[in-house]
């Protein structure tokens, strides 16, 4: 199959009949493609799709990339970033994107249906605006365009994501501090059992997921800077969802999405937060499966 110079083979799961439409799943920030809830992915499969979740690289059981990257540095860049200075990362998000499209080489998927949520999204825009040709419909949820004046949530919500996970390999403190981050990020009342917690806690432990890595991820998204002007270059057709009550990345954000691309529709979740809530996943998968089909028919 061919291979982009550049891009890396990423781990990716099947589910459903290949002989049917495939839709891509694009899981966010620091997180592998176990955290996609089964009962979500059951459900677009049931609506007809052939579902593929790859691990971005440095997450899951994906490629673990080099550079070293401290917290200072980290620290350092959000603020050059917000500062509307130019960042710099040993990838960028032109990358991540480029790994999909080598996913889609290996499953002999000329084009495929993509959605991604937060930084899925991003990766999703990306390339949409990058190989218009290999992307059928486009969904972004959860997502913002890397315009700083929209994209900055809650401070609370925002250093969530950045505290470490515990040292220690013993379960109960590793679900103490995911429930605690999507408690932080997520939609208030929802909880995450704990087969939930134990599958993304085992895809990390797995392929050795460390701190450095969603911190490369971070910068990546950084590097690539305000897509705006990208998103209104976007003809594929997108259906943009995102939760009214997202603290890390605010309404606002999706709005912005969908006022930039042309004829994108937006479709906001009443108190939704930065994650996918069982109350609402059957109506998110018939969402993303009627504009799969209706972008099908385009």
């Amino acid at each position: 199959m061919p291979f982009i110079p550049g891009a890396v083979r990423l781990s990716y799961t099947s589910y459903g009949d290949p002989r049917l439409p495939t839709l891509i799943l694009i899981m966010g920030l620091a997180t592998p493609a176990a955290a996609w809830p089964q009962d979500f992915i059951a459900a677009l499969v049931r609506e007809g799709l052939h579902v593929v979740t790859p691990d971005n690289r440095d997450s899951g059981l994906s490629p673990k990339m080099k550079t070293s990257v401290t917290r200072v540095e980290v620290v350092s860049r959000i603020a050059a970033y917000l500062a509307g200075m130019n960042v710099t990362a040993s990838y960028r998000l032109e990358d991540m994107a480029a790994d999909i499209e080598t996913v889609m080489d290996s499953l002999g998927v000329a084009r495929a249906h993509i959605a991604g949520i937060s930084l899925g999204g991003m990766i999703g825009q990306t390339l949409a605006f990058r190989a218009p040709h290999r992307v059928m419909t486009l969904t972004c949820m959860s997502s913002a365009s890397g315009n700083p004046k929209t994209g900055l949530g809650h401070l609370g919500a925002v250093l969530s994501i950045m505290r470490e996970p515990p040292k220690a390999k013993e379960r109960k403190p590793q679900r103490i501090h995911l429930r605690r981050l999507m408690r932080s990020i997520g939609t208030p009342g929802e909880e995450y059992p704990d087969e939930y917690l134990d599958a993304v806690i085992d895809a990390n432990e797995k392929g050795g997921v460390t701190p450095e890595c969603g911190a490369r991820q971070l910068l990546a998204m950084l590097a690539s800077g305000n897509r705006c002007r990208q998103l209104q270059q976007i003809a594929t057709p997108t259906l943009v969802i995102h939760g009214t009550g997202d603290p890390l990345l605010p309404v606002q954000a999706g709005r912005e999405i969908a006022d930039m691309v042309p004829g994108a529709q937006f479709v906001p979740f009443e108190n939704m937060g930065h994650d996918l809530p069982a109350r609402y996943r059957g109506k998110i998968a018939g969402l993303i499966a009627s504009h799969c089909y209706r972008g099908a028919l385009r």
